[in-house]
């Protein structure tokens, strides 16, 4: 009996030893993920480059636009960091009036972020109002992107050197609906580098907590959407 007794008790911490194991290792993958792709995407002169640069903390993107999309990867904080820079589109502007090739390299940022980026920053100024044609042209760019491209993305903020003395939140009353829409559209995620030109490194590590947050939220999501998932299928098949 005494024999029994201690080999069950042996399995009972083999078990929960793995279930610590397993806990430990998830939240290791989503709280650092040995590797994070970011895709920037946003209008012309918005700042993406010089996010790009802050996040990689060294000069990577030129200041001056493109037409095709820029990838490049550094040792950030401990980890792997991949970041691509799309092509900025014309603020004011319907996507129809953006040329073709800065609509196909959009598209073609996801294939170039391979397996597939884990997180899109759409990068706003708030040098002005936030109107409703700043609003529309945001939401048919995105568009470009197939899946599910909302529920990843945050948004950015960053302040130009026309911003003045205007706080955040003086921006967000005076921007009224069409802000609110991006904000709600996103679910509420967003970051501001509120220094006009650099983004030190404190706002940095903010975004980057910000983004394994994010990270974790939508993979418990999704877990919870497959947990239901299969259990559909299991009363189905119980018929």
């Amino acid at each position: 009996m005494a024999l029994k007794g201690t080999s069950q008790n042996q399995s009972k911490l083999f078990y929960f030893f793995i279930f610590i194991l397993t806990h430990i290792l998830e939240d290791k993958s989503y709280n650092h993920l040995f590797e994070l792709r970011i895709i920037l995407l946003g209008g012309r002169n918005s700042g993406k480059n010089l996010v790009g640069n802050a996040i990689l903390n060294q000069e990577e993107f030129v200041l001056h636009e493109r037409t095709t999309c820029l990838k490049r990867k550094a040792e950030v904080q401990g980890r792997s960091v991949i970041v691509v820079d799309t092509p900025g589109w014309w603020c004011d502007f319907s996507a129809q009036d953006t040329p073709e090739l800065v609509r196909r390299e959009i598209r073609h940022s996801i294939s170039i972020c391979h397996p597939g980026p884990h997180i899109f920053l759409l990068v706003v100024k708030t040098d002005s109002v936030f109107i409703e044609k700043r609003r529309r042209a945001i939401e048919e760019h995105l568009e470009l992107l197939v899946g599910a491209v909302w529920s990843h993305t945050m948004v950015l903020f960053t302040k130009g050197k026309n911003a003045g003395n205007k706080s955040f939140e003086d921006h967000v009353q005076a921007s009224g609906k069409p802000l609110q829409w991006l904000l709600e559209k996103c679910s509420g995620r967003f970051h501001v580098f509120d220094t006009p030109e650099t983004c030190n490194a404190t706002q940095v590590m903010e975004l980057m907590g910000k983004i394994d947050k994010m990270l974790a939220e939508n993979e418990r999501h999704s877990s919870c959407l497959e947990q239901k998932a299969q259990g559909r299928v299991q009363q189905e098949t119980a018929f």
